[in-house]
């Protein structure tokens, strides 16, 4: 059978080990050998090590540099992330040319890993990328800006994708590799899993677009219950590092409510100090089963693609703490819905109260987020790793997407029929 490299690049916490672990499991289980190579160890270490599955650390960029201004688009992203340095840029790419050879993959599947990406471009490895919409640009150039509300030149973004491609072009000239008209092309290049709803697209619905929606676990985690049943319940999944955690805490104390709180990494003192009968805190990741949901009156938690669909998914509006752009643009995501409101810089206990009360006093956002879980009553995460597996062997069959999508004859053989049709 084959073996199949996972590679995550960027971004953090635990949803990119989340979303391609079970599609792993499953391959393994079907005969496939599986590697992951990973950004961060201790997240490998937590998700992956109790199944048994071998890791390495990614390459990354080291430097730590200081960004003048947050970056302004995926190509900025990529410059923030060691592509400004060509000596940066070609040494992360030979290291991934290193594992792909030492480990002797039959394919890679990328989460946010877009120099795996390239590299396997380079040396005709076939490639399978899965991801949301924000880890997934679209197809386009320039690439568009992640910060919709401030006035950004499009010169100024064509210039950073142009200094991207001059970096990343120069490698593939000096390996004999093919080389790139636009950054999307990396993307273009590979079987795709677009892993989340049209609507929580970080870029907006885009046409002709193949959305499987999000892979997520609801099983995983220790078990919680409401404390009493006859009261509004709100659900909070924080981290500590979320700007005004502290503040939200306290407004949530103030709240004639049964509330629990999931913030994994706080400490154990200030966990026991809020702790008290129909506030309850917990340092662990908890089971977000049909039970404790389908008694939520409101959710809150930081944007991540999983948590919010599974929220909107159950019926529950939503309050969003962003603590990055990706984050943010989803909270837009839920805005535009009506099924939620974003906490945006000003994180006072009372403007978190005032929030508070909008979300439990208006009906709409209920209603809305009701609205959304009928339009998506029948999906089911394992749908997206069944279409995920398939596509992985699919690739492997036919040896990547190129020879998938043309016949002999010349006819299309496109992948997205195929993957539409599983049910």
């Amino acid at each position: 059978m084959s073996l199949i490299l996972f590679a995550w690049e960027l971004g953090a916490n635990y949803g990119h080990l989340t979303r391609q672990l079970p599609i792993a499991l499953r391959l393994r289980a079907k005969g496939h050998q599986v590697f992951f190579v990973v950004r961060d160890t201790t997240v490998a270490a937590n998700l992956l090590g109790p199944h048994g599955i071998a890791f390495t650390q990614a390459p990354l960029d080291t430097s730590d540099k200081r960004l003048v201004r947050p970056p302004a688009n995926y190509a900025e992203m990529l410059l923030a992330s060691g592509y400004s340095e060509h000596a940066t840029l070609w040494g992360m790419v030979r290291s991934w040319l290193s594992l792909m050879k030492m480990f002797n993959a039959d394919i890679i599947v990328a989460d946010h890993a877009p120099t795996a990406l390239f590299t396997a471009r380079l040396i005709g490895l076939p490639s399978t990328i899965i991801g949301s919409g924000f880890e997934i640009p679209p197809n386009c150039s320039p690439l568009p800006s992640i910060r919709p509300w401030e006035a950004i030149d499009v010169d100024s973004l064509c210039r950073s994708e142009e200094r991207v491609l001059e970096r990343l072009n120069a490698i593939a000239t000096a390996l004999g590799g093919r080389t790139l008209s636009r950054i999307s092309e990396l993307f273009e290049g590979a079987g795709k899993i677009l892993a989340t709803f049209g609507e929580l697209d970080h870029y907006g619905l885009r046409d002709g677009e193949n959305y499987t929606g999000p892979i997520y676990r609801r099983d995983a985690g220790q078990a919680i219950s409401w404390s009493t049943m006859d009261s509004t319940h709100i659900f909070a999944y924080l981290r500590p590092s979320v700007p005004g955690f502290e503040a939200l805490l306290t407004a949530l104390s103030k709240q004639s409510a049964d509330i629990v709180v999931v913030a994994p990494g706080i400490r154990r003192a200030q966990a026991e100090a809020l702790t008290r009968p129909g506030f309850q805190v917990f340092a662990q990741p908890g089971r977000l089963d049909s039970s404790l949901l389908k008694s939520t009156d409101i959710a809150i938690t930081y944007g991540g693609i999983g948590t919010v669909s599974a929220f909107l998914l159950a019926g529950i509006p939503l309050l969003l703490v962003p603590q990055n752009i990706e984050q943010y643009l989803m909270g837009h995501c839920v805005e535009s819905l009506a099924a939620g409101l974003v906490a945006k810089q000003l994180r006072t206990q009372g403007h978190f109260s005032e929030l508070l009360e909008r979300l439990l006093c208006n009906p709409v956002y209920r209603q809305s987020a009701i609205d959304f879980a009928n339009r998506y009553a029948g999906f089911k995460p394992h749908q997206v790793i069944d279409k995920a597996v398939y596509l992985v062997e699919t690739m492997l069959s036919y040896g990547g997407i190129s020879k998938v999508k043309t016949s002999s004859s010349g006819s299309d053989q496109s992948l997205t029929p195929l993957i539409k049709s599983i049910p």
